[in-house]
């Protein structure tokens, strides 16, 4: 199943950019939080399929499969788990740190009660933010000179049940810097999924006419429900930030589904999907929210 993740800075907090307060800029904080998170989705059960950085939160759509670590042997579980959390060491030979990553995963694998921890954790979305988050909280606070929460405790989880929505939420976000003034066309959205995809290689027809990936994957996507062209999507985009003057029915339907990802809901699709995924949980509709 697809998610909208947002995780915000406490207090006046800055992640990147300016601080309006201080005059001092974040900027470069950008690039822990791509890397952080690039490094670790290699890992855990997801899959990035966008994500935008701002100055004073990030925005993720990822693709999830609760039962995916449940299918990988043990010697691919402890092998996930020392690429992902390496050895503390100082150590600068490559052959010896790789030698202490092995016999690191041979006690592991004398441990069962150890490996059912880690499979729990690379299969969870939280444990997943909760590890991208940590690193950047402690580096930030250490340049601040602070203690304390750097990141809002919990973060935000919105369900994406069709196609389209998946796609509209990554509309959403790849468009957050167009909708802060930062940018004003896609092509100078930095820090998103969108400029990477275009920046990555050079855009001939063919490679327009390819399908939009994930970024990065720690899983199997071969089931995510997602089926568009580069091409297709940058016309989206192009539609949402340079609007003709007469729109179509398709085209306002298409414009109104990724303004509606402004109010935060647990879930969003068709009518009978979101039904089927409140029974399931327990949780009854209040007005246009889902409560449980």
């Amino acid at each position: 199943m697809h998610y909208h993740l947002i995780s915000r800075c406490v207090r006046r907090s800055w992640l990147c950019g300016r601080d309006p307060h201080t005059g001092r800029n974040y900027d470069y904080r950008k690039t822990w939080v791509k890397d952080r998170l690039f490094h670790l989705a290699q890992y855990f059960a997801v899959a990035v399929e966008a994500y935008t950085i701002l100055d004073n939160h990030f925005h993720l759509i990822i693709y999830y499969d609760p039962k995916e670590s449940q299918r990988w042997d043990d010697h691919e579980l402890v092998s996930r788990w020392t690429e992902a959390f390496p050895p503390k060491t100082r150590l600068k030979n490559p052959e010896d740190l790789e030698a202490l990553k092995q016999l690191q995963r041979d006690q592991l694998l004398a441990q069962p009660n150890r490996l059912r921890d880690i499979r729990k954790t690379l299969g969870s979305v939280s444990y997943f933010m909760k590890y991208l988050k940590q690193p950047i909280a402690w580096r930030a606070n250490q340049e601040d000179k602070c203690k304390g929460h750097f990141f809002e405790k919990r973060f935000y989880s919105g369900a994406l049940l069709s196609e389209e929505h998946v796609i509209a939420a990554m509309a959403y976000v790849d468009l957050n810097p167009v909708r802060a003034k930062i940018a004003r066309r896609i092509q100078q959205c930095r820090d998103s999924s969108i400029f990477d995809r275009l920046s990555k290689c050079a855009n001939t027809p063919e490679r327009l006419k390819e399908a939009v990936e994930p970024l990065v994957s720690g899983i199997n996507t071969e089931s995510r429900q997602i089926n568009i062209s580069l091409q297709a999507y940058v016309e989206y985009l192009t539609l949402l930030t340079e609007p003709p003057t007469e729109l179509t029915d398709k085209q306002e339907a298409w414009i109104k589904r990724v303004s509606s990802l402004r109010k935060r809901r647990r879930a969003y699709g068709p009518a009978d999907k979101i039904k089927e995924w409140m029974t399931k949980r327990g949780w009854k509709r209040m007005g246009n929210a889902l409560a449980q």
